[in-house]
């Protein structure tokens, strides 16, 4: 049976993944967001916040029954092992809710909905490797571009300092890491029409599969 290339989208902070995912959006790919994803797994009342709770404790839930992200982030950056430990909650439901959603729109292209490709947005895609590509992926695509644009686009964007980002970067894989693993690298080292222009050039051909006729 016929089905749609299922691309993970990946980079470094302030390589300019949001801004791929909507072009790409414009091209008719779906898009699946995990970072979405993991804010949804985690709702008043879900399974996954009932799971973190019970691991972490009542600190960590606001007054409104709201996981609090910012004092979880926290405990987590300053220790990995407790990482560790949110990862062994949060990752599997992740995963079952993002295979859920692939297989969606798979069948949506099958009923006939125009959608050219499925692509599923994975910032730390490159730090989860097991040494191979997931078996749901038929490529991986990664944004790219240097350090420097990188600092300078999350600094505008976050508000946070040059430090702060570059203390981020230093925690995510390597450029070369991330290149190593990429079926496709976009550049994104200039501005949007550049970017734009790249894409409506390659995307007709990069999201076929290679034996497609």
């Amino acid at each position: 049976m016929k089905r749609l290339k299922v691309i993970g989208l990946t980079g470094g902070i302030g390589s300019g993944k949001s801004t791929v995912c909507g072009l790409l959006a414009e091209h008719h790919a779906a898009i699946i967001d995990t970072d979405q994803i993991a804010r949804e797994v985690v709702q008043p009342h879900s399974e996954g916040l009932r799971q973190v709770i019970a691991e972490f404790g009542q600190d960590y839930l606001t007054e409104q029954g709201e996981l609090d992200r910012a004092k979880l982030r926290a405990t987590i950056f300053a220790d990995p092992t407790q990482k560790q430990r949110l990862e062994a909650i949060l990752h599997p439901l992740i995963r079952q809710t993002m295979l859920a959603e692939i297989e969606t729109c798979q069948q949506r292209w099958q009923q006939g909905e125009p959608i050219a490709a499925i692509v599923v947005a994975i910032p730390l895609l490159v730090e989860t490797l097991q040494g191979e590509k997931p078996d749901y992926l038929d490529e991986i695509w990664v944004v790219d571009c240097d350090e420097a644009t990188q600092l300078t686009r999350a600094s505008q964007r976050d508000g946070q300092t040059a430090a702060q980002i570059q203390a981020i970067i230093q925690q995510q894989a390597s450029r070369q890491q991330r290149l190593h693993w990429a079926d496709r690298i976009i550049d994104n080292n200039g501005d949007q029409q550049a970017l734009q222009q790249q894409l409506s050039e390659h995307l007709p051909e990069w999201f076929m599969f290679d034996n497609a006729a």
